[in-house]
């Protein structure tokens, strides 16, 4: 202990401590220790504590101290020090066949579900809405979908959380059964493919066409991105096939493939991909993702691809089957986690004032907006300098604004929503009674509750459409045609989908904002 009353330790021989001048008390311990408060620093040049590395069989690094794995700061000493590696976000990506979204307040559904994860995108299976767009849901999050253009089946989509929203390149839709996305990310950007390949009912040929047109989707892909590929691949890879393709599978596999899992082996050799939710060990109920009616026969269909040059990057213990989530599909929630750093690209936002002007209609109100405008215009009126004619307009947009903010205030536009609490609590019950899914009874509670969710949903929205008609027949009688006009256009209109794509001047397809932009 020095005058400072710090502890040195230092590895060495007794010569070593003798040239150095240390006390001949410790030359036979042949060390001496050094503990500075709050400062972990450590040296030892014959460390052993070694683990074989990643990157090679043969090669060793080494082993994380108690210190750096209770997440405190350390530091070694030397002559030179080792690269600081800066920390990278933890990406987390889903898929989820969930069965249907055309359903009543279904994506209502499915968001407030979600909100138990941590998640960034989830690639959506047999979403079954027409033509392709995208949404914006309640709670700011983004859906991008594609599917059928006459008929409200197959479609997939994205889901993408709202912190990461600006993140998004660019969507392209290229069938009901595939659609891609592109991510600005660091390093490198990401591009996910999200697939629904055609069931057993089909044949040979409409699977072939399937992967053939997925094929062109990903050739089109930047060599430089990071690619996922996921989805519902309605194949079954099984422990059969570790001893040809062990470099494409892990262990957490079905018993037995079938030819549609050779098909999609064959698809991820050739695209030099592996199968990221089998590599890790996990127990049988967080690898199943697709349950049989029967509640006695599970299976493994749902795959994420991810490419080997990055497969070092997934955290295989949280690459799993999250059977917890529920939202009335067959269908388990599966999601991959790596480490990545996203970009977010701040986007300016929309400044544009909408003032309540319903508000005038009250003889009071309409009364004190003039006093106010009178108020703030008089000075102007009595200003003896000759002033220009912008000079004068930003006056007077100025007292208008402000008046205008003092007297009526912002229109607040309320969601109506006819999702009541009680409906979001029976789907928490629903969630909690498939855990007995597996036993009679608890099938039959399940379906039950599953029903009474449908039914409620359809109820509290006929419920809301006939309040909506009550408050039409209250605007008409006190002679407000136009809110009564407005609440009749917002139930008849449409549903039209703000479309992310447009035709180039070769005939191309730009998906990406600033190709559009350019265009």
């Amino acid at each position: 202990m020095n005058d400072n009353g710090h502890i040195f330790e230092v590895k060495a021989s007794p010569r070593v401590l003798e040239e150095v001048g240390c006390d001949p008390a410790w030359r036979g311990m042949g060390a001496a220790r050094v503990h500075q408060p709050k400062t972990h620093c450590m040296m030892d040049t014959t460390n052993k504590d070694t683990i074989p590395a990643w990157s090679s069989p043969g090669s060793t690094r080494t082993a994380p101290s108690v210190a750096h794995q209770g997440g405190r700061d350390k530091c070694t000493t030397g002559a030179t020090s080792p690269p600081k590696i800066r920390g990278r976000d933890n990406v987390a990506i889903a898929t989820w066949n969930v069965r249907t979204l055309a359903q009543t307040r279904k994506l209502q559904e499915l968001t407030h579900e979600l909100e138990k994860y941590t998640w960034h995108v989830v690639g959506l299976c047999e979403v079954r809405w027409k033509n392709h767009g995208k949404h914006l849901t309640k709670e700011g999050h983004v859906l991008y979908y594609s599917g059928e253009i006459d008929k409200h089946t197959n479609g997939v989509g994205f889901l993408v959380n709202k912190n990461i929203k600006n993140s998004v390149l660019g969507c392209h839709p290229v069938s009901s059964r595939a659609i891609s996305i592109r991510l600005r990310a660091a390093p490198f950007n990401i591009t996910i493919v999200q697939a629904y390949a055609p069931t057993t009912d089909y044949d040979d040929d409409a699977v072939e066409a399937f992967y053939s047109q997925l094929q062109e989707t990903i050739d089109k892909v930047d060599k430089k991105d990071i690619l996922i590929i996921q989805g519902d691949w309605n194949a079954k890879v099984g422990k059969d096939a570790l001893k040809d393709w062990k470099e494409l599978c892990g262990p957490s596999c079905n018993v037995v493939s079938n030819e549609r899992g050779l098909r999609l082996l064959e698809f991820a050799s050739y695209n030099n991909a592996v199968l990221a939710n089998t590599l890790g060990e996990h127990k049988a109920s967080r690898r199943w993702t697709w349950h049989v009616p029967n509640g006695i026969h599970h299976n493994r269909i749902d795959y994420i691809l991810v490419q080997n040059w990055f497969r070092l990057g997934i955290k295989r213990a949280t690459t799993r089957t999250f059977p917890g989530a529920d939202v009335g599909s067959d269908h388990d929630l599966v999601f991959v986690n790596f480490k990545l750093r996203l970009k977010t690209i701040k986007k300016p936002k929309n400044t544009r004032m909408k003032f309540n002007l319903d508000r005038l209609r009250d003889p009071n109100i309409a009364e004190s907006f003039k006093a106010t405008v009178g108020g703030k215009f008089a000075p102007l009126l009595t200003l003896e300098e000759d002033h220009s004619a912008e000079t004068l307009t930003a006056q007077f947009n100025k007292v208008m604004i402000e008046s205008a903010n003092e007297t009526l205030g912002n229109v607040c536009r309320k969601t109506q929503r006819w999702v009541t609490a009680e409906i979001m609590d029976m789907c928490d019950k629903r969630r909690e009674l498939k855990k007995n899914k597996t036993t009679p009874t608890g099938a039959t509670e399940y379906r039950e509750i599953n029903r009474m969710i449908r039914k409620s949903m359809n109820q509290a929205k006929e419920d809301w459409i006939g309040k909506q008609c009550t408050e039409i027949e209250e605007k008409l009688e006190k002679n407000n045609s136009r809110r009564a006009f407005q609440i009749v256009k917002d139930l008849t209109k449409p549903k039209q989908a703000r479309v992310t794509t447009i035709q180039g001047k070769a005939g191309n397809c730009l998906t990406e904002e600033e190709d559009i932009l350019k265009r």
